[in-house]
């Protein structure tokens, strides 16, 4: 079973590094390394992001910037 806390730690720093990248190719690449975190803690047997009654995720981090977008 992989270690739950890296993954989360991965995924946050993958959210971070793709929004302070300027170039477009690296942007798109750490976004999807942040995705592909995402799934594995969406598929972990613990129930961290479990969905709610209208299949929103409880903790999404794209509110807080992880669009990847530049501020």
């Amino acid at each position: 079973m992989e270690d739950f806390n890296y993954l989360l730690k991965r995924e946050q720093e993958e959210i971070m590094r793709a929004k302070a990248s300027i170039c477009f190719a690296a942007r798109t690449a750490h976004e999807g390394l942040a995705q592909g975190y995402a799934k594995r803690i969406r598929d972990h047997r613990l129930p961290y992001r479990s969905l709610m009654a209208d299949t929103r995720s409880a903790f999404d981090p794209t509110p807080y910037g992880g669009g990847g977008t530049r501020s």
